[in-house]
């Protein structure tokens, strides 16, 4: 407001300057002498100030406290200072509902998890000082949780036609034009959203820019990665449903949970199907709990593409029913390539049952109403 350049800091003490009641801590047996010290002073703003020396308060802002706040605060600085610049990381956040339910994922929660990871966070003036945030909880029907039924299905189509290009005028507009000019080297990537939408933020990612993908974890609500605790388990595809080969093809991923061969739709139980899981581990909502999971999913999905690619050839659609982590369908958006592989059909559970919401590799926000009726005509979805 004035133009001017203003200190607005101000140095507090830890314990007080003189050894009086009215000097707030000043009792404590430290010499006078070191009261001056640096360690014993703290950099604050006015308000923060007021607070910390206010005689209701002192009860709380022990002299103990203090210290390990301000060493706390040491520390981390002292660690986000000394990486080199080609740790600086720019943060791409998209926070949605699922089964109307909301997380939070702010700039401070996505800072501590990649300075976990010995990287710094680049908030850039030009993103709105908050990294990339792709906010879906403002789309209409985002936080649907009616019965799918036809008048549902049109919905359902609405939504993810606006959610896609929501992500898409995100990436566009503010992350390719980073990339392009060399502004940013590496990305981290946070999502919490419907499954299918985080498949297409993978899709979405530029394959030659280094990638982070983080997960939040259900016991403390956290989205650090873990310390390897011990072997991350394997991942492998096997066919499900030996038919022969076709143009459509079904896989189940069954990572988070298990989706039953009786709970397929009924226009794709004739097709070949594959499965996907872990192996000599259980399936389960926690099982990303260390980075190396995630790495050990990605190498069996690239193996799997690999192997429809050599050995399918005539395969142009595969459908998709995911029961994943939201870490890990970022992923299986990231690695699949739309000129290379087949596209993909994702499905969400929604009623009861899967119903095809989203295609990724085609047209961006392709009608899903198509996709059931080219699965096999008539197909008992509400379309």
């Amino acid at each position: 407001m004035s133009w001017r350049t203003l200190n607005l800091g101000e140095l507090a003490h830890i314990v007080g300057r003189g050894s009086s009641v009215r000097s707030p801590r000043g009792e404590h047996p430290l010499d006078r002498a070191q009261r001056e010290d640096a360690d014993n002073l703290m950099l604050l703003c006015a308000d923060q100030h007021d607070e910390v020396d206010a005689a209701g308060g002192l009860d709380l802002f022990t002299v103990e406290k203090l210290r390990r706040v301000k060493q706390e605060h040491e520390d981390r600085i002292r660690h986000v200072t000394g990486l080199g610049s080609d740790r600086a990381t720019t943060v791409v956040r998209m926070v949605g509902s699922v089964h109307g339910n909301q997380v939070e994922l702010s700039r401070q929660t996505a800072a501590t998890a990649v300075i976990a990871r010995d990287r710094y966070p680049l908030f850039l003036e030009s993103y709105t000082r908050h990294g990339l945030e792709i906010d879906l909880r403002g789309v209409p029907g985002e936080s649907q949780a009616a019965p799918y039924t036809a008048s549902q299905a049109t919905a359902s189509r609405a939504y993810y036609r606006m959610a896609t290009q929501l992500v898409d005028g995100v990436i566009e507009r503010q992350l390719r034009p980073g990339i392009t000019r060399d502004a940013v080297r590496h990305v981290s990537v946070f999502g919490f959203a419907r499954l299918p939408l985080l498949v297409h933020l993978g899709s979405r990612l530029d394959d030659t820019v280094p990638t982070d993908i983080y997960q939040r974890h259900r016991e403390d609500e956290s989205w650090v990665w873990r310390e390897e605790d011990g072997l991350a388990p394997n991942f492998a595809a096997r066919v499900d449903h030996d038919v022969p080969s076709g143009r459509e093809a079904v896989v189940l991923i069954n990572v988070s949970g298990a989706i039953g061969a009786q709970e397929v739709p009924a226009p794709l139980r004739g097709m070949r199907r594959w499965e996907i899981r872990p192996v000599g581990a259980p399936t389960g909502p926690d099982i990303m709990a260390a980075r190396g999971c995630l790495e050990r999913f990605a190498e069996a999905l690239r193996g799997f593409f690999a192997e429809l690619e050599a050995e399918v050839k005539m395969l142009k659609r595969l459908h998709v029913l995911p029961a994943l982590p939201m870490s890990a369908a970022i992923v299986l958006g990231r690695v699949h390539h739309p000129q290379v592989h087949p596209q993909l059909v994702v499905y969400e559970r929604l009623s009861g049952c899967y119903v095809p919401t989203l295609e990724v590799g085609g047209p961006s926000g392709s009608s899903v109403g198509t996709v059931a009726r080219s699965a096999g005509g008539s197909s008992g979805w509400a379309v």
